[in-house]
């Protein structure tokens, strides 16, 4: 925007308070608008999967297994309901992932249920249940505080904020996000133009998690997602990775060491539903 500014004092004075004020009222409209989860129920959005996993077993220098797999699949993602008895509506946000192994055929099931709180450009997660078709039981996390998942204000503004916490099982991450501009992204379901790209990020990976009935120590790790969202629509695009070393103890006292990682995209297909509150 172009400001001419003429050397009568008043004028000048006149023009910043109006520029001011109009930046402000613009901050706060953008802010209200851009949510990844626009929270009116019957909302749903659905998008194309593909998931890219490697691993590696090493025992006393040697590599005594590898694994790479990729697998291709949809994740339909939907507000189901809301709960509004204490004023603040509590939404109940569901996200179902199902992909096909490229090399094996097997099929992959997860489920994450979410109660969420959104208003003015801020959303909150409350709690997560996670049921997978590789674990026995569902993982459920209560949170407390709220994790604070997105703050329209600071991505908007290209700031940071501390989400919080997350836990899935017996591992936990510190998360931070920040948002870093704009860009056009065309996916499946069309071109959008000046999507807010925003950055989750988080390296102190930290638990232990069960493989081949042993418990494994977590000693290193990192997780970062990116997210375009697009005003009134929500994220249109997803880009996960994630890496984990975890180690325990093996014959003769060496330790087995695991190192893995895990690529996953996520595009937005035509036929999303987005509705008023």
């Amino acid at each position: 925007m172009h400001i001419e500014i003429r050397n009568v004092k008043s004028v000048i004075c006149h023009s910043l308070q109006v520029l001011l004020i109009g930046v402000l009222l613009c901050s706060r409209a953008l802010a209200a608008e851009l949510t990844p989860i626009p929270c009116a129920v019957g909302n749903k959005w659905e998008y194309d999967t593909v998931k890219l996993v490697r691993a590696t077993l090493r025992f006393d220098g040697r590599t005594l297994s590898a694994f790479r797999d990729a697998s291709y699949g949809s994740s339909v993602y939907e507000v189901i309901g809301a709960d509004t008895k204490d004023g603040v509506p509590v939404y109940d946000y569901r996200e179902i992932t199902r992909t096909w192994s490229a090399s094996g055929g097997d099929t992959h099931s997860e489920t994450t249920e979410l109660k969420i709180v959104g208003e003015n450009g801020v959303l909150r997660i409350l709690s997560s249940r996670t049921e997978s078709s590789s674990e026995n039981e569902p993982d459920k996390q209560e949170y407390d505080p709220p994790l604070l998942y997105f703050s329209a204000a600071e991505a908007v503004a290209a700031k940071s904020w501390n989400v919080g916490v997350m836990r899935e099982r017996e591992t936990k991450c510190t998360m931070s996000a920040r948002g870093v501009g704009r860009e056009t992204v065309i996916v499946p379901a069309g071109t959008f133009a000046d999507c807010l790209k925003v950055v989750y990020s988080g390296d102190n990976v930290s638990g232990t998690m069960d493989l081949w009935n042993k418990p494994f120590t977590i000693t290193g790790g990192r997780s970062c997602g990116v997210y375009w969202i697009a005003e009134g629509i929500g994220v249109v695009k997803e880009l996960e990775v994630a890496t984990t070393i975890a180690e325990t103890d093996g014959p003769g006292g060496e330790k087995l060491t695991l190192e893995a990682a895990s690529c996953t995209v996520s595009e937005l297909k035509p036929g999303y539903v987005i509705r008023k509150k």
